[in-house]
């Protein structure tokens, strides 16, 4: 008796199901990076003459809500301990450079003390987060 056996030219991948795959992957991850950007929650103001900076993540992030309220990051405190922040991150880093993101309904005065406190520490490098019209 003789068995034939199927040749291997019939063999094949098929490769749809693994790019498919790939490519739900691939946003995963796209959306999962940008939901674990975390910040607090303020509305920024728009400017004609706003211009988008190069580099901001090197930046120490200071955000100040409709409130009034201060904070390093993510986290709320007040005034002095938010000085007391920057001028140990002045130490470590003696270039540091900070971006306020400031609410549409912030008072300038408020944004007032905290550029003085900043200038107290010696940190001059600050930008404002707004965008472009």
């Amino acid at each position: 008796m003789k068995v034939k056996m199927p040749s291997r030219e019939d063999a094949s991948v098929d490769m749809a199901p693994m790019i498919d795959l790939v490519f739900l992957l691939l946003i995963f991850f796209m959306v999962a990076s940008v939901v674990a950007d975390e910040k607090v929650d303020i509305e920024i103001p728009n400017s004609k003459y706003a211009k988008v900076p190069e580099d901001i993540k090197d930046r120490m992030m200071i955000s100040i809500d409709a409130e009034g309220n201060y904070y390093a990051g993510i986290t709320m405190v007040e005034l002095d301990v938010l000085t007391d922040l920057i001028d140990e991150e002045l130490r470590i880093n003696p270039d540091l450079r900070i971006l306020i993101r400031a609410d549409r309904r912030v008072e300038y005065e408020v944004c007032k003390k905290l550029m003085i406190a900043c200038g107290e520490v010696g940190a001059t490098d600050l930008i404002y987060a707004a965008f472009e019209e």
